[in-house]
């Protein structure tokens, strides 16, 4: 690889030693999911070009005090890359004030770095559509023209706050912001998309890249925990949000006979209620909560097989790819999902897909693989996680944004 590239990555991970800070601070939901493709997508960075990649962060946490305990993010310096001299910016985390603090605490480094002279072609990525990154990335351009841009987009702006209960004020907010976002797109370098119908939605003229996602070896080192009690498990970990379709396996579950099967349900969200109440009418329902990561990595790693019930009938889902399909299959546990339209094709093989919405057609792909033979089972499941692991890992996704990035102007995709 080229070794004359400078990259810089604006983002809002974890920083490695600060988590357990963070979630202990955090008195609301944080964002896992954000978190661990950042992660992910810093290390392919660093794999492909060592000691080519720092880290200018912002945390991407809940204001205080609602949603979190302390007013003031400290700046400090942590070391996530090859000879890394990373950067955590910090802010004044209060409700109002906090995205223009954000903002003005991270523009000196963006500066620095910009107007730096080592020679080198200089890249900086960010993470996320947020008006905070975009006009630092705009910024940067200013400051010095030949830097390339480019926007990790993880969702489309429009998606990305639910405005439901919001205030007036609250929604006005969103819309004035999203506006100003699709206006700094039109003057960014380059793009890495989760699907490819991001790029219409966007109108992107520009050089992109689609990194659905990244598949990290979370379960590298862990046992197969199989425990052979006679029955079947159905396991379900992430958001128990309605129209992540939770109820709607529910209600195909509650179809299903048979006492050797089980579902078990992880996670917290709107539904919790009626997901208690479904556990007190069917005893083969084990709600468990919240868990810690490790706990659930590990009934995923033992669970006959995995579920999403997402289904493929809202806009959102062409401009998304669940996060928790590549862990899934990263685990060697059989999938079932629907087939989403931000899916791609090259993922078929390797995922039972219910065939329609249909609370009886769920309950019928859920009993059809169930029957099947425990190492048929076993030889699907090892076939996923042998090709998501080869394919999607950390280093093969990040070339995708390194090629992107060196190739000149042009439409074509990576």
């Amino acid at each position: 690889m080229d070794d004359s590239l400078d990259i810089l990555f604006l983002g809002s991970l974890f920083p490695k030693g600060k988590e357990g800070e963070i979630l202990y601070n955090s008195t609301s939901g944080v964002q896992n999911a954000s978190n661990v493709l950042q992660h992910g997508i810093v290390s392919g960075l660093d794999s492909n070009c060592p000691g080519q990649v720092r880290i200018v962060n912002s945390l991407l946490i809940g204001s205080f005090p609602k949603h979190y305990k302390k007013p003031c993010v400290k700046t400090y310096r942590f070391s996530q890359t090859t000879n890394g001299n990373d950067i955590n910016a910090g802010f004044l985390n209060i409700k109002g004030i906090k995205h223009f603090s954000r903002y003005w605490s991270l523009v000196p480094h963006i500066k620095k770095w910009a107007l730096e002279k080592n020679g080198k072609k200089k890249a900086l990525i960010a993470y996320s559509a947020s008006a905070t990154f975009t006009k630092l990335l705009l910024h940067a351009k200013r400051l010095n023209p030949e830097v390339i841009t480019c926007l990790i987009v993880a969702d489309l702006p429009q998606y990305m706050s639910s405005s439901r209960g919001r205030s007036i004020v609250f929604k006005l907010f969103v819309e004035v912001e999203n506006k100003r976002i699709f206006e700094d797109i039109k003057h960014i370098d380059r793009f890495v998309l989760l699907t490819e119908q991001m790029r219409d939605a966007m109108q992107i003229k520009v050089p992109y890249a689609v990194v659905e996602g990244i598949a990290a070896d979370a379960f590298d080192g862990m046992t197969d925990t199989l425990v052979n009690d006679g029955n079947k498990t159905i396991l379900y970990t992430g958001s128990l949000t309605e129209k992540y379709g939770i109820m709607d396996l529910i209600r195909a579950f509650e179809k299903l006979p048979g006492e050797n099967y089980r579902l078990v349900i992880c996670g917290e969200g709107e539904t919790k209620e009626l997901v208690e109440q479904a556990c007190e009418r069917d005893d083969r329902i084990i709600f468990k909560g919240l868990l810690k990561r490790e706990d659930v990595l590990k009934l995923q790693k033992s669970a006959t097989v995995l579920i999403n019930p997402r289904q493929n009938n809202e806009n959102f889902t062409k401009y998304s790819f669940p996060s928790k399909t590549m862990e899934y299959m990263a685990s060697a546990t059989p999938v079932i999902m629907y087939k989403l339209d931000g899916v791609p094709g090259e993922y078929d093989e390797y995922l039972y897909y219910v065939e329609d919405g249909s609370a009886d057609s769920l309950k019928n792909k859920i009993s059809e693989v169930l029957s099947k033979p425990p190492e048929e089972l076993r030889d699907f499941g090892m076939r996923a996680r042998e090709w998501v692991m080869r394919e999607k890992n950390s280093e093969v996704q990040a070339k995708k944004i390194i090629d992107m990035i060196e190739r000149k102007q042009s439409l074509k995709q990576c």
